[in-house]
């Protein structure tokens, strides 16, 4: 089941397939476990796919992103952050590992009552996405040429 839930996050984060959706399209047991998890949350905005559903929103002064399987169950929930609230080790690990990279998308993931973290970084000629499970290194996720 982890492997699954990380494959469709992999997919969420490395493709762009999802449509802007009505809450008509989306399914009723995500809108009420949305409700339940989320009450305060302003400013909803649901995109679906043929696997899964994704809300968008503000929450607390933060913007997040809550996805949800087609039962409605809470697969992740998302932020973007910046390169300083990364963990100590893998904020290193990107100057040790990583030197003439920029980063150009990092977000912060919880899953499973798990804290992952995915980063994009990019040079001259080379797009990588990198994910972490702990607090120490970084593992490549998908390399392309620009």
């Amino acid at each position: 089941m982890k492997k699954k839930i990380l494959t469709i996050i992999a997919l969420a984060i490395l493709t762009v397939t999802t449509s802007f959706a009505n809450n008509t399209d989306i399914s009723k047991n995500a809108m009420a476990t949305f409700a339940s998890n989320f009450s305060n949350a302003t400013e909803v905005k649901w995109e679906s796919s043929d696997n899964y559903y994704s809300a968008s929103f503000h929450l607390n002064g933060q913007i997040l992103n809550a996805l949800f399987a087609e039962s409605g169950d809470l697969i992740a929930v998302s932020r973007n952050i910046l390169s300083t609230e990364l963990p100590i080790n893998l904020q290193v690990a990107i100057g040790k590992n990583y030197p003439g990279y920029w980063i150009s998308e990092l977000a912060e993931y919880a899953i499973d009552g798990e804290t992952r973290y995915y980063m994009t970084i990019e040079n001259a000629d080379k797009k990588i996405v990198t994910q972490s499970f702990g607090v120490y290194t970084w593992t490549m996720v998908k390399e392309t040429a620009k």
